[in-house]
């Protein structure tokens, strides 16, 4: 396969890069992202906090119009939502990963996908904020979450594509702080705002999230295909949604690491609004925001804090292993501290310490994942499955939620169970992966 970057009559353009017959890059270390301009690596960060401002403004916003409308139901509505959103984005963003290897546009094989992502989401921003009931949530929901969910395939597979391995662990660490920092901006604004109505709640913070996405689209020197890829075949389709375990074990390991620590962290998440009512027994909107933004401003400081430190060490260790094991640890202690106890200063403290464990996590997360692909040539299929792992906690999640908050309670509000459940699984997550190999 021969890929390079576009040569169109651009300001864009630049010298290309090609694959080798393995799928390897003849180099490590001369990625086309070495020669990307400074606007490409402000944007990517940017990016990637315009899908943090979408899981704050999905955080709040739908939660709260849940509960202004229904509730006793608030609970179960958004376990049905969460669910079918998670569904359809697991359906169609391995595809989407798969098409986007085998693109010829012009645009490239990554920009395609972050500047259709964009509109179909903010096609669901439009439709979240008009929906007249529940019932009519899901069709923005399904929208909002396949939107997002192109727009971070394509991020995904940048760091394949254009991220040299020396520095992807401090790019994972600034990617995920942009993201952490993103659902905090999302969270308060759109709790600022919640008073304005159910149209300003989606569209004011949804549309900046739009266009911070597009800021990638616009800089992104991005890969081009110059040949034919090969004909469709139905049995490498399929295979889209699947990579063997036994023949990539460390893939595999890594996966699981993976979806783990996002199960564990969805479940403190999603559920982080109606947490804070059923727990500290608040009814009042505005209250309810301001103990969200309190608790989601911890999370974030502690979370940039570690995420820079342990990505800083990843890399000049070249070590990814010890921060992802660090990390899920602590993850665990803070969930612990968030569930030990009715105050609200503890249960701060234990987000903070949620925070401080998930930023050492993500500092070599990514990195990690990249390293164990099998092939640099179908990154983009390889890393559709790699969003499996944050795709599917979005579908379990939602379902084991409305389990766990009903073991004895009625209407759904056993917290308790459902923060003791992401401590098991973030005690998993850390030692599942202690089983890769390949990566130190």
């Amino acid at each position: 396969m021969s890929v390079h970057e576009s040569n169109t009559a651009s300001p864009l353009e630049s010298p290309a890069r090609n694959l080798d017959d393995s799928g390897a890059l003849a180099l490590a270390e001369t990625v086309p992202g070495e020669r990307q301009t400074p606007l490409f690596w402000i944007s990517f960060a940017v990016a990637w906090g315009a899908t943090g401002i979408a899981q704050g403004v999905a955080g709040v916003a739908v939660p709260q119009l849940l509960k202004q409308w229904d509730a006793a139901s608030a609970s179960a509505n958004l376990s049905g939502l969460l669910t079918i959103g998670g569904l359809a984005t697991l359906v169609v963003t391995p595809i989407f990963g798969r098409l986007s290897d085998r693109s010829r546009s012009r645009l490239g094989l990554r920009r395609p996908w972050i500047l259709l992502g964009s509109l179909i989401a903010f096609a669901g921003y439009l439709a979240l904020a008009f929906a007249p009931s529940a019932a009519w949530l899901w069709i923005g929901i399904v929208l909002n979450y396949v939107g997002w969910g192109a727009v971070a395939m394509a991020q995904h597979s940048l760091f394949a594509d254009q991220i040299r391995r020396r520095i992807r662990a401090i790019m994972s660490a600034v990617t995920g702080a942009a993201a952490t920092v993103g659902i905090l901006v999302g969270t308060m604004v759109t709790g600022q705002i919640a008073s304005a109505g159910q149209a300003a709640m989606f569209l004011i913070p949804g549309t900046v999230a739009v266009v911070l996405s597009l800021t990638l689209f616009a800089t992104l020197r991005d890969l081009r295909r110059t040949d034919p890829p090969a004909p469709f075949d139905l049995q490498s389709f399929i295979g889209t949604f699947w990579l063997s375990p036994r023949q990539c074990p460390d893939f595999a390991w890594a996966w699981i690491c993976r979806f783990l620590m996002t199960a564990s962290i969805v479940t403190v998440t999603s559920y982080l609004y109606l947490t804070i009512s059923g727990r500290f027994d608040v009814d009042d909107p505005a209250t309810i925001s301001g103990l969200q933004t309190q608790a989601t401003l911890a999370f974030t400081v502690c979370n940039l804090a570690f995420a820079f430190i342990f990505g800083v060490i990843s890399d000049r260790t070249r070590r990814r292993k010890p921060s992802v094991l660090f990390g899920a640890l602590l993850s665990a202690v803070g969930l612990i501290v968030a569930v030990s106890t009715p105050g609200v200063p503890i249960f701060l403290v234990g987000i903070a310490l949620v925070g401080a464990g998930q930023g050492a996590y993500i500092s070599a997360d990514v990195a990690l994942m990249t390293e164990c692909l099998p092939s640099v040539s179908e990154a983009g299929k390889d890393l559709g499955i790699v969003a499996l792992a944050y795709l599917l906690p979005n579908i379990l999640v939602p379902a084991l939620g409305f389990l766990l908050t009903r073991i004895g309670s009625p209407n759904g509000e056993n917290f308790v169970a459902l923060y003791v459940a992401a401590f098991v699984m973030a005690v998993f997550a850390g030692f599942s992966v202690l089983k890769i190999k390949s990566v130190r």
